[in-house]
């Protein structure tokens, strides 16, 4: 089998997606998403004119969404450039759509459906087209590709919790590596980085650390 998958990239492609998991939710850890918007892009802003924000590992698009939300209610998200990658192809055609069936609508409150969304059949939702158009997405593996640098915001939540000591250690370098000076990175609520400083990092605060 495993010189079907060096050999053939289509079962390559089927393994890898099949590997992947595609768990998200809205505005996951609320609280955070409430820190992010009272203290974090605040802080951003004082510092940056535009901002540029990537989500690493963004599955089906919820949490840079969230973010694109957030940037609209302060009236900010035409100052953004928001980007989401992941190593699935397949989940990001589906977030690329912008539709997301009841199961994917975890930590969407009736108040958020109706101002952002409009209602599909079977109880299926589309993101407003003004919205999900200033997402890009594209696909990239954390481990292997370099990426683009310069972000203000990055996003990398509930990546690393599936990831060896090594492997982590790598990742939080090329992520450090990307932001910008005096940028943020946002983990999970579980994926806290001991070991920040030597990193080159600042805790601002709680799975929010920057770059100094």
């Amino acid at each position: 089998y495993l010189e079907l998958l060096r050999s053939n990239p289509e079962r390559l492609k089927e393994f890898v997606d099949g590997l992947t998991i595609n768990v998200s939710e809205w505005f996951r850890n609320p609280e955070k998403f409430a820190e992010l918007e009272q203290w974090v892009l605040p802080e951003l802003l004082r510092h940056f004119p535009r901002l540029r924000i990537w989500s690493a590992g963004c599955s089906i698009g919820s949490e840079i969404f969230s973010v694109a939300i957030l940037l609209d209610r302060l009236g900010m998200l035409g100052c953004c450039e928001l980007v989401g990658t992941d190593i699935d192809s397949e989940v990001l055609k589906n977030a690329s759509s912008g539709v997301f069936a009841p199961h994917e609508q975890k930590g969407l409150t009736a108040e958020l459906i109706d101002r952002y969304f409009v209602l599909l059949d079977g109880g299926y939702i589309q993101l407003r087209k003004d919205l999900a158009s200033r997402v890009q997405f594209k696909q990239h593996n954390l481990l292997v590709k370099p990426f683009e640098s310069g972000w203000q915001l990055i996003i990398c939540r509930n990546v690393a919790i599936y990831f060896n000591e090594n492997t982590k250690q790598r990742l939080h370098d090329t992520l450090y590596e990307a932001l910008e000076l005096n940028g943020i990175l946002f983990v999970g609520s579980t994926e806290r980085i001991f070991n920040y400083r030597e990193l080159g990092f600042v805790q601002f605060r709680s799975f929010f650390y920057q770059k100094r």
